[in-house]
């Protein structure tokens, strides 16, 4: 959605989508505001899946769900048929490890991945008349959109945990209708504040009671302020309806009526390196306009920036004990990124 700019240029680093298309405005002016915001998407996803390269978890998540219908068969990403008591997720992009608790209870056993055609999985997979196991062996394995086989089928009242990596939802920025504010409060007037999500994944949004959300994304307002740098910045903990969010802290001066924002989410990865995703998006910019000679310089940042970034995820994972948060306002000591 195009973005009518209204508000005073934000001079501070950027931390959401909107500060990272007004960095791609700066270097390079004269593209359509979605035209940013889609290499801008572009860019994210790469960023992603060098962080998914690594053996830290990042964005990862753990999830259990109980079996409520016995069979071989179970759809882990939307749970059409209702076998289990939930799905692990919409988001869902690979699973990386299966544990089952039976249904007599006791300690999670591990189980096995292997190949459909794997001899020990066809042993226990030739009986089609196989009544529900209670005790293993768990063998299985991955077929179409995350839909899990079991060689055996599993008794109900088992309990399934499932380790995950998931994808990454797109950046978006909000500014149609106005607002006004009381305290942590911000009512919209003809606003659209939850279509920051897609209808699937609108259980994702930021929710007061439901901080701690592993997936639930992260939001900024972006509002008039006093503030030498040109605007106010407040975090969103919570998204109601079209029309209601709330902020981290109370909105101050108070917005009167039909006063203008911004609402833009940020990228999942680490506050420090932000920038990273606009550096790339700069690279893939400058190789659309044509035989530019910045697309080496900016394509050589982003690599080293890319770099510099996993190497302070891999040293964060590193630390005894584990200190790995997703939240992106975590701060990272060592490695920083600057760009210029």
């Amino acid at each position: 959605m195009p973005v009518v700019q209204t508000l005073p240029p934000l001079k501070s680093p950027p931390t959401n989508a909107f500060g990272l298309i007004q960095y791609l405005q700066t270097r390079l002016p004269g593209y359509d505001t979605s035209e940013y915001l889609r290499e801008l998407n572009s860019a994210y996803i790469h960023v992603w899946e060098e962080v998914t390269k690594l053996k830290n978890n990042y964005f990862t998540n753990i999830k259990t769900v109980n079996v409520l219908t016995p069979q071989y068969n179970y759809d882990l990403m939307f749970n059409v048929d209702g076998a289990l008591s939930d799905s692990i997720s919409s988001r869902l992009y690979q699973v990386t490890k299966i544990r089952v608790r039976p249904p007599a209870g006791g300690l999670f056993q591990s189980t096995v991945a292997m190949q459909p055609n794997a001899p020990d999985f066809i042993s226990i997979n030739a009986n089609a008349s196989s009544t529900p196991t209670q005790t293993g062996p768990y063998y299985w394995f991955l077929s179409g959109r995350n839909q899990v086989n079991f060689g055996l089928p599993l008794g109900a009242g088992t309990t399934l945990e499932v380790t995950y990596t998931f994808w990454p939802i797109a950046l978006v920025v909000l500014a149609g209708g106005t607002v006004s504010s009381a305290g942590a409060v911000v009512t919209g007037a003809a606003t659209n504040f939850t279509n920051l999500l897609q209808p699937d994944f609108q259980g994702f949004l930021p929710l007061v009671a439901d901080l701690n959300q592993q997936e639930n994304i992260q939001a900024e307002f972006i509002c008039n302020g006093t503030l030498p740098l040109g605007g106010q910045i407040y975090r969103v903990v919570g998204i109601a309806s079209d029309t209601s969010l709330t902020t981290a802290t109370p909105v101050a001066p108070v917005l009167a009526a039909a006063s203008p924002y911004i609402l833009a989410t940020l990228p999942e990865i680490p506050r420090e390196h932000i920038r990273v995703v606009a550096a790339l998006a700069m690279s893939k910019m400058y190789s659309v306009a044509g035989d530019d000679s910045r697309v080496k310089e900016w394509t050589a940042i982003a690599m080293n920036n890319i770099q510099m970034m996993k190497d302070a995820l891999i040293e964060r994972q590193g630390q005894n004990p584990p200190q790995k948060i997703r939240f992106p306002y975590g701060v990272g000591r060592r490695n920083r990124t600057f760009l210029r």
